[in-house]
């Protein structure tokens, strides 16, 4: 072979170079991706504080995504948002999520809850209002709610079928404590730490307070569109969250919030 002549590539070779190469990119490309994920914005589980997102629930998901080895994106916004923009495929995942037959539809869960909320009901201090387990009791009342938001399965229904024709939604917690403090409605269910920390950011701590028993309690979890497969996602971060209960660090970020 003459020195410095090129032997032409065959025409397989070319292809079988430009597959792998192809290959590699999207590879690369796939493993770098952020994943783009959906909050609510709610103190104390995700909410801006000093320009980025902070909260349980974000320093939860963000800490298993670490121990998974996947970067992410954390947007927040109005919840309604939150299931439009999940729903159509414009983000990857959501999170904390009810699991409810409408919502499965449309979104692969994680095995694990991110957390159990416990719903309560809030009614302004002067109210005289009781709560002894019997929902549809309450019917007669206006009762506060936020739009697309799941109370669980028996509060949803009623609310639905209006079994409670009073019904008021508005589009977050902060709405909901002040139309209770200035008793424009008379109940609203909530979940505990995100209304208590709503009032006492609203200075209305003192006009609102808690109804016993609580409702119920209910796992949320992270969700992704059924748009793409996420299947390995969903078991790198089952097994990341799983170790986090185990060492006793998702124990510790609740406390590091909650106490």
């Amino acid at each position: 072979m003459a020195k410095g002549k090129r032997v032409p590539l065959s025409h397989s070779l070319r292809l079988w170079l430009s597959a792998m190469l192809a290959i590699t990119v999207v590879s690369h490309v796939a493993y770098a991706e952020d994943l783009v994920l959906v909050a609510a914005d709610s103190r104390p589980t995700a909410y801006i504080a000093n320009g980025k997102p902070t909260g349980i629930l974000v320093d939860v998901v963000t800490e298993a995504f670490r121990r998974s080895g996947q970067s992410i994106k954390i947007q927040l916004m109005p919840w309604a948002r939150c299931l439009a923009e999940v729903r159509d495929g414009n983000v990857d995942g959501i999170f904390s999520v009810f699991k409810l037959p409408e919502r499965e539809a449309f979104l692969a869960y994680t095995d694990i809850p991110v957390i159990t909320q416990v719903e309560v009901f809030f009614v302004h201090t002067d109210s005289k209002i009781q709560f002894n387990g019997n929902l549809t009791a309450l019917s007669n009342h206006k009762v506060g709610v936020i739009r697309d938001t799941s109370y669980g399965p028996e509060i949803d229904k009623l609310v639905k079928n209006g079994t409670w024709p009073k019904v008021t939604y508005t589009s977050s917690v902060d709405s909901l404590v002040a139309m209770l403090a200035a008793k424009r409605i008379d109940i609203s269910p909530s979940y505990r730490a995100v209304f208590l920390d709503a009032a006492k950011q609203a200075g209305s701590i003192g006009k609102i307070r808690e109804l016993t028993p609580a409702v119920e309690s209910i796992p949320s979890y992270l969700a992704f569109n059924k748009k793409r497969d996420y299947t390995q996602t969903i078991v790198k971060f089952n097994k990341a969250l799983a170790s986090m209960k185990t060492d006793k660090s998702f124990d510790a970020i609740y406390a590091k919030y909650l106490n």
